[in-house]
């Protein structure tokens, strides 16, 4: 690319200099030779003036001491020859050399004529310019001066090698103009290739094989090897982030899986130790088995969110739709005593449009079993949980099903509505029940999951605090192509007001 950029801006630099070069000599020789040709036609009627009594009665006059002192201090040749009898003049040339005959004939002919059109460095040595002496009726004789180029080919010579070096100089300025603007528009390409490599070799996974950043030329791509380049870096780097990536949550799977073993092996000896346990100890040993469950919670989820954030397989179109409110009504019903031991009421509002969403029923049920586990755990006694479906209409996303699920809990602080959704982080203001040992249950890794999951399905997640307190959290998913936009009951405008 480099090389072509260069070629281009040379040549058009060249262009450029070209057309102002050519014209500037032409216009400079005109100049100069018409500067020529005025100055010996002001001499040739200075000699036709004095002439003109010598070729009537044969009177030289200050004719030939004019014409020999010319001959004398510019070394050109004049002629003079009469038709009336006097005797033909000539100093510096003779009357039978052919260009000073053909001229006194011409002359003679009452034609007035330099022969002289443009002149170069390459030019004749002379020219000669002939006027006939007299009248236009009466013609006497003739004038001619044979005038040397020398020294206006020698101006026109130096004027065309300043202007030589000038268009020489312009062409390596424009070459320099050139590789500095080349150096300039690929000096981000070649950055930004090179950051992609070092940020390939600095993962822990990098993938071998075609598209590697030091093989610019792949088969079937084609364009300027700099772009190339930089599009076999950017392959490379994104095969090595997506196998990265993908080795990371294999890790987290993997660990927490092989932790799990361990931790029941532990949990297993505490449940047996427990009645040796002197009374002193119980309290300590009671700490114990709280933070086994709760590590045990801990390996669940994180298990739970390497399978969330897994990428996904696309199915056929009954793995990949659900009707949103079926679904919330199993899964209310499925929670329904657990929700009444902590004094939390369910309520699904009825869906009579049986709206369906691009999300699979395994992923929904997870995503509202997380939502019902948190409401319980840290709504309070006394709440009622909402959940509502209905439609929306994006502008940039287009017709869509909404899922809400709100409570008039204690909900949490305002600033922390935006972190709720990071990995092991749990909000101040939530009303947590002390678990086994007085420590606070749950693992901060929930609503990750929940994000994970709607991401996964092409949703958005929206998280916001209810009015006059508690929480709503608010997931939009893509509807099917053949489910008619509009309006769907409280949802939709849940949804608007959250959008909002």
């Amino acid at each position: 690319m480099r090389t072509r950029l260069l070629l281009v801006l040379a040549v058009l630099g060249a262009v450029v200099v070209t057309a102002f070069a050519f014209p500037l000599a032409a216009s400079m020789a005109d100049a100069r030779t018409r500067e020529f040709v005025l100055s010996r036609d002001a001499d040739l009627q200075r000699f036709t003036d004095l002439a003109d009594g010598y070729a009537r009665n044969g009177s030289p006059g200050l004719l030939f001491e004019e014409a020999s002192a010319y001959h004398g201090l510019y070394g050109e040749a004049v002629a003079v020859v009469s038709t009336r009898g006097a005797a033909p003049y000539a100093v510096g040339t003779r009357l039978d050399d052919p260009a000073v005959a053909a001229a006194i004939g011409r002359a003679l002919r009452n034609e007035r004529s330099s022969g002289v059109e443009l002149l170069t460095p390459w030019s004749p040595d002379t020219v000669v310019f002939a006027k006939p002496i007299g009248t236009g009726a009466q013609v006497n004789g003739a004038v001619v001066i044979v005038a040397s180029t020398e020294s206006t080919r020698s101006d026109i010579l130096l004027g065309w090698a300043v202007i030589g070096v000038g268009f020489l100089a312009a062409v390596i300025g424009f070459g320099a103009l050139a590789l500095s603007v080349s150096r300039w528009v690929l000096r981000p390409l070649e950055e930004v290739s090179t950051r992609m490599q070092r940020l390939t070799k600095s993962l822990p996974f990098v993938a071998v094989g075609s598209g590697t950043p030091g093989s610019p030329s792949v088969p079937g791509r084609t364009g300027p090897p700099e772009l190339r380049k930089l599009s076999a870096a950017f392959e490379t780097m994104d095969s090595a982030v997506h196998t990265s990536a993908e080795a990371q949550r294999r890790l987290v799977a993997d660990t927490a899986h092989q932790l799990r073993n361990p931790l029941a092996a532990l949990q297993l000896r505490l449940d047996t130790l427990g009645p040796r346990v002197e009374e002193e100890g119980k309290k300590s040993h009671e700490r114990a088995m709280g933070e086994a469950v709760r590590l045990e919670e801990i390996l669940d989820d994180l298990l739970a969110l390497s399978v969330a954030e897994a990428p996904r397989t696309k199915g056929g179109d009954g793995e990949e739709t659900c009707v949103p409110h079926l679904v919330a009504v199993e899964r209310a019903d499925f929670w329904h005593e657990t929700a009444a031991e902590s004094g939390i009421e369910f309520r699904v509002d009825h869906d009579p449009a049986g709206l369906e969403a691009l999300v699979s029923t395994g992923d929904l049920e997870q995503i509202l079993d997380v939502l019902f586990d948190n409401i319980c755990k840290y709504a309070g006694p006394g709440t009622t949980a909402r959940i509502s479906t209905g439609r929306s209409n994006s502008p940039e996303a287009g017709p869509g099903t909404v899922v809400i699920v709100s409570d008039d809990g204690t909900g949490v602080a305002p600033e922390e509505l935006a972190l709720i959704t990071r990995r092991f982080y749990r909000g101040s203001s939530r009303g947590e029940t002390p678990g086994a040992g007085g420590h606070p249950t749950g693992t901060g890794l929930g609503l990750s999951i929940v994000e994970a999951l709607v991401d996964s399905n092409g949703g958005e997640l929206l998280v916001r605090e209810t009015p006059g307190g508690g929480l709503t959290v608010v997931m939009s998913f893509a509807a099917p192509a053949e489910q008619p936009a509009g309006r769907g009951g409280p949802a939709a405008d849940n949804a608007q007001e959250a959008g909002a």
